[in-house]
């Protein structure tokens, strides 16, 4: 699916474009063309999607390593002429709660791969023998060297994911659970350029000297040119622009690329697809591929600053403006004070999918991305099919994934004990008209004082059968009825007549269509949402075996169907 761009109001375009150059703490509007002091014009004027294209962020709509399976990710520079320091984040199913977050740091033409695993300990696990660079640098036991000391070919290393931003008031083996199973945030942060586009001649810098592949394939990554480049420097101030770019550090320009797979190798199941790509464009009629702000991060946990967070960020659990525990339809805050934020954020929160891309810095810049992002994704309905066929075994899970609704409504969960998990919001993020995406009415918390989540029910959903079979509404969420399909999870999964475990054996966020869904059709889940839709990504995974499959030959087989959905229409 390809939309339109989503431009910004010609104001507000017309006011980023008047503050080139403006600075804050890890943002910043260039200048001009990429030099040894200048970082590159900003002039991108909002996003594009592209599912299944490139694009300057990525989103993987549902990772998983329960019940025997593992989750393995590419992502690919195909850019030819810049390297990208790139953020990954793996969010939680749940209440898209911070799991995992790290920094690659691609070469021109370069693939970063790396399997998402369930850990000796049941907390998420990252396992990779890439040898392109990372921050932090990739645990191994023991790292293998070449006799330069850069990490060898082939070594294998690991990152361990958090349970630490998850529910405290839920079990140990309830917060290892939730770790395995979310979406995967992918941002590009900053280009480094190379010798062909760096200060216009054939001075390379030794930024991009050090995450450049050798002939063996190995990248240096030499810790005293990484370091202060790019992890102990907060660019900040009037010199934040020449001082990033004397380092070899450029605006951001597209090309990114990903996909997945999630593999079950007990069961012989694989399922597999392409990240959602958005890429920041130009302004007008026919907008191209634009340079983006300067956003990148130390990735350190020293805290930032309220003003920093507020300027970078629409996660209402990170700010202290234009936030409140109620919101209205029409996008207004109020109630609590947040003389603090809930969580202090540190270097390492930012950026995310908010933090503004083609706006100069201000409180409200991100809330303007999170709703340009969130109109992008928004559709009016999910419609895809099923197949539950006894003859052949047949399970079907769908998945929801809202990736932005964390800029719109989180969960406090006011810590450990009795006290019950509240709704925070952010002001505004709007859809088409003039109604919020999330808000009271539409929005509610189940088990505020155990496992808490944040529930928005759907308008209803509709069954057809592949003889014109049809049912409406009766989807079950157990262990009680409700009149129509809730998405309880950031990334919620929807299984078709399945008491056991599930095509996905999700376990975080499911719910099941009981007796509605008959055995084989199709389904159209109603999201319209007054006009405004939800922001909703996903697909429908299916699994069959063959009876008639031969001892010692696999009979299992994974579908992938990308969602398919309408537009948004108004009342």
């Amino acid at each position: 699916m390809k939309k339109n761009v989503l431009a910004l109001s010609i104001a507000a375009m017309v006011g980023g474009l008047g503050f080139a150059g403006v600075a804050s703490a890890g943002i910043i509007q260039g200048t001009a063309t990429p030099t040894a002091t200048t970082l590159g014009a900003t002039n991108a004027a909002g996003f594009q999607l592209s599912e299944g294209g490139t694009g300057h962020n990525l989103v993987v709509p549902y990772f998983s390593a329960q019940n025997g399976n593992m989750t393995v990710l590419h992502l690919v520079n195909t850019d030819t002429q810049n390297g990208k320091a790139v953020k990954v984040r793996f969010r939680g199913a749940a209440n898209s709660d911070d799991l995992m977050d790290f920094q690659v740091f691609l070469s021109p033409q370069d693939v970063f791969t790396a399997a998402v695993t369930q850990g000796a300990n049941g907390v998420l696990q990252l396992v990779s023998s890439d040898n392109t660079c990372t921050l932090p640098r990739l645990n191994s036991a023991p790292l293998q060297a070449t006799p330069d000391g850069a990490k060898a070919a082939n070594a294998v290393g690991f990152f361990n994911g958090t349970t630490a931003r998850l529910n405290p008031k839920l079990s140990a083996d309830a917060l290892a659970s939730g770790s395995r199973e979310g979406y995967v945030e992918i941002f590009n942060m900053a280009d480094i350029p190379s010798a062909a586009v760096y200060n216009g001649n054939n001075t390379q810098s030794n930024l991009y000297k050090t995450i450049k592949h050798n002939a063996a394939g190995v990248a240096a990554c030499d810790s005293t040119v990484l370091n202060p480049a790019v992890l102990t420097t907060d660019y900040d101030g009037a010199a934040a622009e020449a001082n990033a770019a004397r380092v070899g550090l450029a605006t951001p320009t597209t090309g990114l690329m990903g996909d997945w797979y999630i593999m079950n190798v007990p069961q012989t199941t694989t399922f597999s697809g392409a990240a959602t790509a958005l890429t920041a464009v130009t302004a007008g009629a026919t907008p191209v591929a634009a340079r983006g702000n300067f956003v990148l991060f130390p990735q350190r946990a020293t805290a930032v600053t309220a003003a920093v967070a507020n300027n970078a960020t629409a996660d209402p659990l990170f700010r202290t403006v234009d936030v409140g525990l109620a919101k209205d339809a029409a996008g207004a805050v109020s109630g609590g004070t947040f003389t603090n934020p809930v969580i202090r954020a540190g270097q390492y929160d930012l950026p995310d999918m908010s933090t503004p891309y083609f706006v100069a810095p201000s409180t409200t810049a991100p809330l303007d991305q999170a709703q340009a992002l969130s109109q992008q994704l928004a559709v009016g309905s999910v419609i895809n099919q099923y197949a539950n066929d006894t003859s052949i075994s047949g399970k079907t899970d769908w998945v929801f994934s809202m990736p932005t609704r964390r800029y719109s409504v989180a969960l406090n969960y006011n810590g450990a004990g009795t006290t019950p998990a509240a709704r925070v919001f952010t002001a505004n993020i709007l859809g088409a008209g003039t109604t919020a995406f999330f808000h009271d009415g539409n929005t509610e918390v189940t088990a505020a004082t155990g496992d808490a989540r944040i529930c928005v029910t759907a308008d209803g959903q509709s069954f057809y059968g592949r003889e014109e079979q049809f049912r409406e509404d009766g989807a079950v969420l157990s262990p009680g009825q409700v009149a129509q399909v809730r998405f309880c999870g950031e990334t919620s999964v929807l299984s078709f007549a399945d008491t056991g475990n599930s095509v996905l054996g999700a376990s975080v966020a499911r719910q099941d269509t009981g007796a509605s869904a008959f055995m084989r059709g199709w389904a159209n889940a109603n999201v319209n949402n007054g006009g405004n839709g939800l922001p909703i990504l996903g697909a429908s995974f299916q699994k069959l075996t063959n009876p008639s499959a031969g001892a010692g030959f696999s009979g299992t087989y994974g579908i992938t169907w990308p969602h398919r959905s309408t537009a948004p229409v108004a009342p």
